[in-house]
């Protein structure tokens, strides 16, 4: 089941809820549904989708010196060294998991 086809579900799970006479427990216990996976799924479907934004990378290169890292700075204010050793896959990881 993929993103949507899970926040589909939920959203029908949580209605299902609000036209139930049944407190939220109840319906969860009745329905053999987490109680916190409910809750998780409720709030999440109140809040709007994150949304993703590209973040300009600069590269300043110096020709005159053999750098032995790169030092990434993200918009958020979190600055990584990395090693110029890493692959490209690996500095993606990386970037990923930072921002």
């Amino acid at each position: 089941m993929n993103q949507e086809q899970k926040r589909a579900h939920w959203a029908a799970v949580v209605e299902q809820q609000k036209q139930s006479p049944l407190s939220i427990k109840q319906f969860c216990a009745d329905s053999g549904i987490s109680y916190q996976t409910f809750y998780y799924w409720s709030k999440r479907l109140r809040s709007p989708d994150a949304t993703q934004t590209l973040q300009p990378i600069i590269f300043n290169e110096h020709e005159d010196t053999q750098a032995e890292s790169v030092i990434i700075t993200f918009a958020n204010g979190i600055r990584a060294e990395l090693p110029t050793t890493l692959s490209a896959a690996q500095i993606k990881h990386w970037v990923d998991a930072l921002q």
